[in-house]
């Protein structure tokens, strides 16, 4: 019964964001108990503090883009939309071009927290003087999320390469800056 249900779940967001997740019913085949705490700790995660969420989902675009620049950055994108990011700030943020400031930051600390560049203290200083600790926790929650699935899709083999990104009615193709470690 659990395994029909999960099936179910994955089946719904595949269809809501025209996204294939075979790599999680290949989860929940091999073991149901390891998918609902896969499940758990990203529900765990989804949690945006005093930052809107629209600014909370480019932290996790970031998380998605470090991992992979395909279909999971894709999702993010959806999702981010969803909550009320403009398509404007998302293609920006990806091309590499200048976005709004609260995005950008979220974006910038996303990124230098994955890297652990040298930016990072600076970064962590505007974070925490915007939001304040809490949005420091959260926005750090977004990109750990974020990058759960790809890791996840590629150690079950089905990770894809670059494609662009459609925001909105556009494609983007991804500043591949962007992706450099």
């Amino acid at each position: 019964m659990l395994k029909w249900f999960l099936h179910r779940t994955i089946r719904a967001m595949e269809t809501r964001f025209s996204y294939d997740a075979t790599y999680l019913h290949e989860l929940t085949d091999v073991s149901t108990g390891a998918m609902r705490r896969f499940m758990k700790a990203q529900m765990a995660l989804r949690w945006h503090g005093p930052v809107p969420p629209a600014v909370w989902h480019c932290a996790g675009i970031a998380g998605a883009l470090l991992e992979d620049c395909g279909p999971c950055v894709q999702i993010a994108t959806d999702m981010a939309i969803g909550a009320g990011t403009k398509a404007e700030t998302i293609a920006a943020l990806l091309s590499g071009a200048p976005a709004p400031a609260d995005a950008q930051l979220a974006f910038d600390y996303a990124r230098s927290l994955l890297l652990g560049s040298d930016t990072l203290d600076g970064l962590r200083e505007d974070v925490v003087k915007h939001w304040g600790d809490e949005g420091l926790v959260a926005l750090t929650f977004a990109p750990m999320a974020a990058r759960n699935y790809p890791v996840l899709k590629r150690a079950m083999g089905h990770a894809k390469a670059c494609q662009r990104v459609r925001v909105g009615s556009a494609e983007i193709a991804v500043n591949p800056v962007l992706k450099a470690a």
